[in-house]
């Protein structure tokens, strides 16, 4: 994807998180940065703020699609 734009790096960004942890859309719309702890590569999706299914509280880890997708993300 084109990442010339702030825009166009949301983007690819979003697509990284959604490989990386494969949460669902409405997770992922619902979730904020302090769910995200990228050293320990995964996300914690409490309930309470996350729209999750079945209003479950877990921690999701990041697979391990390369290092690539994540540097995607991180940056």
């Amino acid at each position: 994807m084109p990442s010339n734009s702030e825009i166009e790096q949301r983007d690819r960004a979003l697509v990284a998180f959604t490989l990386l942890t494969g949460a669902r859309d409405s997770a992922i719309t619902s979730m904020k940065l302090k769910h995200v702890d990228l050293a320990a590569k995964c996300v914690d999706q409490d309930a309470r703020e996350v729209n999750t299914k079945f209003s479950k509280t877990f921690t999701t880890f990041f697979f391990p699609v390369g290092e690539e997708i994540h540097k995607i993300f991180a940056d």
